[in-house]
């Protein structure tokens, strides 16, 4: 459902953006990619912020859609996800960061097809690491 939603949402919002959606982007993933760069170096005390900044980043990429409705649902399905990311610590390290990284540019450069096959990319890695690492069982 995540990927329905946020799928849909990404080139509609990319379409819409404008230079402050633009600035949203670009900070929310400044402080991901700063907590993203503490965790790689091994603390772990910052997985909670991690999370809710991971959120804010694809959050903001999705806000220029102009569908409010869809943004009420998609926060809904994202927090569910999160239920899951809660007991499994589900980052990735430098795989996650990349994706991160790429996604932005793609924001930046509207390169909708591209960040939505990133973004299928990145959430199925997420499910096949959790489902590999057994955490949910």
């Amino acid at each position: 459902m995540r990927l329905l939603l946020e799928t849909y949402a990404l080139p509609l919002s990319f379409a819409a953006g404008d230079l402050e959606w633009e600035s949203r982007v670009v900070a929310a993933h400044h402080k991901l990619a700063f907590m993203e760069r503490r965790m790689m170096a091994g603390d772990q005390e910052g997985t909670e912020l991690w999370k809710r900044y991971d959120r804010e980043f694809h959050q903001c990429l999705i806000e220029a859609c102009g569908s409010q409705t869809l943004l009420d649902l998609y926060g809904g399905v994202f927090d569910q996800y999160l239920r899951y990311q809660m007991v499994a610590v589900i980052f990735r390290g430098e795989i996650a960061a990349d994706e991160h990284r790429m996604l932005l540019s793609c924001a930046l450069t509207r390169q909708a097809d591209e960040a939505c096959k990133l973004l299928t990319q990145h959430v199925n890695g997420c499910v096949a690491h959790t489902l590999k690492s057994g955490a949910l069982t």
